[in-house]
C-alpha cells in the first residue's frame, strides 16, 4: 500500500511540468546567444558549432531539469514500472555524443567505445541494486570510482575533440554529472543526495559564512607555503560573475554532488558518525586534487582537504548541494581572480 502510495502521488499531470521546462528553455537559449556571441570571430557559426552546441545544451537541460524533485520522482516511478527503461540513460549519452561527433566531423572509435563504457558500466552496477538498502555496497564503490576516475586521470579528454580539446571538460562535467543523479538518485534511490533547485536564505547564508571562515585560512595557508601568490591581473567586470557561473555547473555542483551528496551521504549511512564521515569525504576529497598538477603537491592536498571540511559542513547543516556548491564557487572565483 506504502509503494502504491508513492507511486500515485509520483504521477503528475505534465502541466506541472511546464514551469521547469520552460524555465530550463529560456536558460538555454540565454546560453546560446551568449556561446554564438563568444564565438562570433573566433568560430565560424556552421554546422560543427552548431552541432557542438546541440549536444552541449541537451547535457545542461538534462542537468537542471533534473534538479526538480517533482522530475526525479517521474523518472523514479518509471523506472519502478518498467526497470528495463534504465538502459534509456546510457543511450542518451550514446545519443547525446554522436549528434556531436557527427556534426564536428570528430568521430573516432576509440571515443565511441570510450563514452559508451562509461555510460554503460556504472549503469550495469547500480541496475542490480535498486532496493532501498542505504548502506554503501560493493557495486555502489565500483559506480563511484567508474564515474570519477575516467575524469579523474582525463580517460575521457579525446572524446570531444572539437573544438581542439576545449569543451572535453564542460562535456564530461556535465555527462558525468547527469548519469550520477539519474542512476543514484533515480535508480538506486540513495536519500539525502540534497541534488535540487531550492534555494532558500540558510542556503545562502550558510554558504557565504563557510566561505568567510575558510578563505582566511586558505589565503594564509597559500602565501605561506608558496602554493599561491596575489595576482596583478585586471579583469573585466564582466568575467567575474560569468567565471562563477561556470565555476558553480561544471566544477562546484559536480564535485559537490559526488564527495558530498554521494560519498559523505553513504558514509555517514554506513558509518553512523556524521564527524567521521565528514573528516574522510574531505580526505578522500583533498587526495582526488593530488594530480591536479604536474606533479602530486602536499598544498594542493592540505589546502582541499582544508575546504572539504568547511564544504562538507554546509552540506550538513542543508541536506542539500547548493550550500556547498556556493562556498566551493566563491572559493575557485576567488582563486582565480585575485590569486595564481
Amino acid at each position: 500500500m506504502i509503494a502504491d502510495s508513492r507511486k500515485a502521488q509520483a504521477k503528475l499531470p505534465l502541466g506541472e511540468l511546464a514551469k521547469p521546462i520552460s524555465g530550463v528553455a529560456a536558460f538555454l537559449v540565454a546560453m546560446t546567444a551568449l556561446i554564438l556571441t563568444f564565438a562570433r570571430g573566433r568560430l565560424p557559426i556552421n554546422r560543427h558549432l552548431i552541432a557542438a552546441a546541440f549536444s552541449l545544451n541537451g547535457l545542461v537541460a538534462m542537468l537542471l531539469l533534473l534538479s526538480h524533485r517533482k522530475i526525479q520522482r517521474r523518472i523514479t516511478t518509471a523506472l519502478e514500472r518498467n526497470p528495463q527503461s534504465i538502459w534509456l540513460v546510457p543511450f542518451t549519452a550514446l545519443l547525446l555524443y554522436l549528434v556531436y561527433a557527427v556534426g564536428t566531423s570528430s568521430f573516432n572509435t576509440l571515443g565511441f567505445f570510450k563514452i559508451v563504457a562509461y555510460a554503460l558500466l556504472p549503469t550495469v552496477l547500480l541496475s542490480k541494486v535498486r532496493e532501498t538498502k542505504q548502506r554503501l555496497a560493493w557495486q555502489d564503490l565500483l559506480a563511484i570510482l567508474a564515474l570519477w576516475l575516467p575524469l579523474d586521470f582525463r580517460w575521457m579528454h579525446d572524446v570531444w575533440v572539437w573544438p581542439r580539446h576545449s569543451l572535453a571538460y564542460s562535456m564530461n562535467s556535465l555527462l558525468a554529472t547527469v548519469l550520477a543523479v539519474l542512476l543514484f538518485v533515480c535508480v538506486r534511490r540513495l536519500e539525502g543526495v540534497g541534488y535540487h533547485c531550492d534555494l532558500g536564505k540558510a542556503d545562502i547564508w550558510i554558504g557565504i559564512r563557510n566561505f568567510l571562515l575558510f578563505a582566511p585560512i586558505a589565503i594564509a595557508i597559500g602565501l605561506v607555503t608558496g602554493f599561491i601568490a596575489i595576482s596583478n591581473r585586471q579583469l573585466p567586470f564582466w568575467e567575474l560573475p560569468l567565471s562563477a557561473l561556470g565555476i558553480f555547473l561544471l566544477i562546484g555542483l559536480p564535485e559537490e554532488l559526488l564527495f558530498r551528496g554521494i560519498v559523505q551521504n553513504f558514509l555517514e549511512k554506513t558509518i553512523g558518525r556524521a564527524d567521521v564521515s565528514l573528516v574522510i569525504a574531505s580526505v578522500i576529497f583533498g587526495a582526488s586534487h593530488l594530480n591536479n598538477g604536474p606533479r602530486p603537491d602536499w598544498r594542493y592536498f592540505l589546502l582541499a582537504s582544508l575546504a572539504g571540511l568547511f564544504y562538507g559542513n554546509a552540506y550538513q547543516r542543508t541536506r542539500g548541494l547548493v550550500a556547498p556548491a556556493i562556498v566551493h564557487t566563491l572559493v575557485d572565483a576567488v582563486w582565480r581572480a585575485f590569486f595564481r
